[in-house]
């Protein structure tokens, strides 16, 4: 009796702490934009609809084809850049690894990406999703006049 109880406990508590932390993970993730992939090109580009907040995480996800992504180029309000090596497939309704930003704190403009030409059956479907930085506001990283 007492252990029945105490196993019950247990995957309880499993429960509990597993829901907890998917829960918090799918809310997190917000959408940044997209763009379809043409075949006719080893390149694209995503344009950023949310320059209120500065990211500090970013994530591919790719719909229709598979891609093999080669690199990315992450493009910031104040002219800078950074890139990516990424090397890596990714299925159609895959999610490529998450992308920490790192350094000082910039608002993101567009997303460069770079790709192995792919004779695909429809042109796959990239969108490009963050995560905001903690006290994200992009006022506060724009210069002051």
């Amino acid at each position: 009796m007492a252990r029945t109880s105490l196993l019950r406990f247990i995957i309880l508590l499993v429960a509990f702490f597993l829901g907890s932390s998917l829960f918090a993970r799918g809310q997190s993730w917000d959408f940044l934009g997209y763009t379809r992939v043409d075949a006719s090109q080893d390149h694209g580009g995503i344009q950023i609809t949310r320059r209120d907040l500065v990211f500090r995480t970013i994530q591919l996800r790719v719909s229709g084809d598979a891609i093999f992504f080669d690199r990315l180029v992450l493009h910031f309000d104040n002219g800078g850049s950074q890139e990516f090596s990424v090397a890596d497939r990714i299925s159609s309704a895959g999610r490529s690894y998450a992308i920490n930003l790192s350094g000082e704190r910039r608002v993101l403009t567009s997303v460069e990406l770079w790709y192995y030409k792919e004779s695909w059956e429809h042109n796959p479907r990239v969108s490009l999703y963050g995560i905001p930085a903690p006290d994200s506001d992009a006022e506060s990283v724009l210069p002051r006049d």
